[in-house]
């Protein structure tokens, strides 16, 4: 009688492993960052840094510039053995987008030197709502 009892046991202990009961799957719905290449809030001004070509200059398209009351940049790095840089800003009233080329390097009467070893390149954006918010946006260049 025990090895049965001892056998029936056994087969009740098994069969939780192998019976299992089905459990329903929830999919929870995934955080979609909107800001970064899909669609941007109509809200969001839009600033997009890309490296020109031959990686010499960085192209900034600024986009939904309603929302902005102003634009300000700044662009720092290291080239040629020193600090560099160049800053400016936006003009909100001139229409909805804007592009900047903002070369790493310095031109006069139409000659361009350009700098050589650039690293540590970082861009800011300051952002100036119309509802008076100020908002600052960090870039880490690799060139």
């Amino acid at each position: 009688m025990y090895h049965m009892f001892k056998y029936s046991l056994c087969i009740a202990f098994f069969s939780l492993f192998f019976f299992v009961l089905p459990v329903d799957a929830k999919l929870l719905p995934r955080y979609t960052n909107t800001t970064r290449g899909g669609s941007t809030p109509s809200s969001a001004v839009v600033v997009s840094p890309k490296l020109r070509g031959d990686r010499r200059a960085l192209n900034i398209y600024f986009g939904n510039l309603s929302k902005a009351k102003g634009i300000s940049y700044i662009l720092t790095y290291q080239g040629s053995g020193s600090d560099q840089g160049a800053m400016g800003s936006v003009d909100s009233s001139g229409g909805n987008t804007s592009n900047r080329e903002l070369l790493f390097g310095t031109c006069s009467s139409g000659v361009c030197t350009y700098h050589s070893n650039i690293v540590n390149a970082k861009l800011e954006v300051t952002i100036e709502l119309t509802s008076g918010k100020k908002i600052l946006r960090r870039y880490r260049i690799n060139v």
